[in-house]
């Protein structure tokens, strides 16, 4: 493992090697100065790396696929930030605690990017009723067992009616699952099968039903033994406790319009800003931060 250089100050520390970091990295965030990359995976690519390729990912699986690491940037793996002591005033650096299989560092810099991205969001933060059983999971340890050749069950049911949750039933449909469909009936528009609020969840010690409450307030029971609980994304910003960095009562880092925290030099881009589970602002962000940073690139 490539060692640390505690004693460095870098221009520009950037966490976490998603969607919206590898945007900025490719738009030219090179010509910033010296720059280091923390990743907590051991690839870059963030969430969306499982499902990649996929049907209306197309710019993204672009990027993933032909990503190359800019001359100079150095990107450590299996690193990750628990901390930020921001500096005293706007002249001095920041410094970012980390994690790493040796043990806990220090790492400053003079302007950090925070671009940590977000977890996708458990039934348990939602309080949804019923048991504990095997076989519910976010969409992305189903991707991961399917990526290590395992099936996450038989029989499925996926929640939610994003592009991200209807492309990892089409994934599961592909390994030989039999999948339902189904979203809030304030969905947007997408097609799934069946509209409802989850109500209850059945069985133990493995997932035997689901019951979905429709808007007319009829209960439908569906037989499944998984339940892919893919409703939305939290912002990844518990690390960030005790820093002064501004959230949004949801939980997000609050930016302006150039992506600045109330932080002078601290940036923050992805869905640690804009948790959304298809990561539609992601590219964007990561390109328009690349100028918008002291020295960036026009």
């Amino acid at each position: 493992m490539e060692d640390l250089h505690e004693g460095e100050v870098y221009d520009v520390a950037i966490v976490g090697a998603g969607l919206s970091a590898l945007s900025l990295l490719h738009s030219g965030v090179a010509a910033l100065g010296r720059t280091v990359v923390l990743e907590y995976q051991e690839q870059v690519g963030g969430l969306l790396r499982y499902l990649l390729p996929a049907d209306g990912f197309g710019a993204e699986w672009e990027l993933l696929e032909h990503f190359q690491l800019p001359a100079g940037v150095r990107l450590l793996l299996q690193t990750t930030a628990v901390g930020l002591l921001p500096g005293s005033d706007a002249e001095s650096s920041h410094t970012l605690v980390v994690r790493r299989r040796q043990g806990t560092a220090q790492l400053r810099a003079r302007q950090v990017v925070i671009a940590c991205g977000g977890v996708e969001r458990p039934r348990e933060h939602d309080a949804i009723p019923g048991t504990r059983p095997a076989g519910v999971m976010t969409p992305v340890l189903a991707l991961q067992l399917l990526a290590r050749g395992y099936l996450p069950g038989r029989r499925a049911l996926v929640y939610g009616d994003s592009r991200y949750a209807l492309a990892t039933a089409r994934r599961l449909v592909e390994a030989g699952l039999e999948v339902i469909t189904a979203a809030p009936p304030s969905s947007n528009g997408r097609a799934v099968r069946l509209c409802g609020t989850i109500q209850e969840i059945c069985g133990f010690p493995r997932l035997s039903a689901v019951r979905l409450l429709s808007d007319d307030q009829q209960s439908v029971e569906v037989e499944v033994d998984t339940l892919i609980y893919a409703a939305g994304l939290l912002a990844g910003t518990h690390w960030l406790k005790g820093s002064g960095i501004e959230l949004t009562a949801t939980g997000a880092i609050a930016v302006d319009a150039h992506y600045r925290t109330n932080i002078p030099g601290i940036y923050a881009i992805g869905t640690v800003v804009r948790p959304e589970i298809d990561h539609e602002s992601s590219l964007l962000m990561g390109k328009e931060v690349a100028a918008r940073l002291p020295g960036g690139v026009s």
